[in-house]
């Protein structure tokens, strides 16, 4: 019985420290986007952030290299919904280090290919086509009345993705590869971002209204046509551009920079001959 713990007693024990842990967040939030390239994306950053945890659970030499080469390979992720996936590597491989039958290398490799598409999307579209959307419409509300208030509502959702990060890589290190079924497949998670999506609709709908300023002094005979449109649709201009700014955007796939200057074009032209 005692050989057996005395056995067992390696594998259960924790090399990774919370320190170690925050080390490696830090190190992943602030170079991920530094050294992107396009034969491995964001591999060098990955592998650079958890490379301090790779030489403390790793002894031998041979071991660490094959770790190191490991996590060099292509990886690209949302930096913060990402934590899902950097904790769960963390604790796969302080599990390798100490049992490597029991956590084949491929397994790994595997975990990360396949999860950094779906964990990508779930940030992209929830962090920053929801959350952040709501966070810079806000911002730029504030900032258009000179409110000072606009840049620390800036600061406040950059707050929100560094917490997201830290727990989603705390909670995936301690319970492991379970957590990120649970997260990735809850019910709830779907009805909150589809209740964030309605209200992110709602705000932006209601930017647009009270944002965007479109009207015409064109006048047929002795009837003001500005006026009369008020009084039966008002602000059918500023929603009109906004109709036609997304479907440029989402049907024939223009770039916004191309739109932006075609606004600014079809303002200038329409001030100059009286339409606007």
């Amino acid at each position: 019985m005692s050989n057996t713990e005395t056995t067992k007693a390696p594998e259960d024990k924790k090399l990774v420290t919370q320190k170690d842990l925050n080390k490696a967040m830090f190190r992943w939030y602030l170079s991920a986007e530094m050294p992107l390239n396009f034969e491995n994306m964001q591999g060098i950053a990955f592998c650079g952030s958890i490379a301090p945890i790779l030489k403390k659970i790793y002894t031998k030499k041979e071991d660490l290299v094959d770790a190191l080469k490991r996590h060099l390979l292509l990886y690209n992720c949302n930096i913060t919904a990402g934590g899902l996936i950097l904790g769960t590597t963390i604790a796969m491989e302080e599990q390798r280090s100490q049992n490597p039958d029991a956590m084949p290398a491929e397994a790994i490799t595997g975990m990360k290919t396949g999860l950094m598409g779906p964990v990508a999307a779930l940030g992209d579209s929830f962090d920053w086509g929801i959350i952040g959307t709501l966070f810079k419409i806000a911002a730029a509300t504030l900032a258009a009345s000179g409110n000072p208030l606009a840049l620390p509502v800036l600061l406040i959702f950059a707050a929100y993705c560094i917490g997201e990060l830290i727990l989603f890589t705390n909670l995936t290190y301690k319970k492991g590869r379970s957590s990120i079924k649970s997260i990735m497949g809850s019910g709830l998670m779907q009805d909150v971002i589809s209740g964030a999506n309605v209200l992110a609709m709602f705000m932006m709908g209601a930017m647009t209204a009270s944002m965007v300023t479109l009207t015409t002094p064109l006048k047929i005979s002795s009837v003001n046509i500005q006026e009369s449109l008020d009084g039966i649709f008002p602000g059918v201009f500023p929603l009109a551009a906004l109709f036609l700014i997304y479907w440029l955007v989402r049907k024939k796939k223009v770039g916004t920079g191309k739109i932006v200057i075609g606004v600014i074009a079809v303002s200038i032209i329409g001030a100059a001959i009286g339409i606007f």
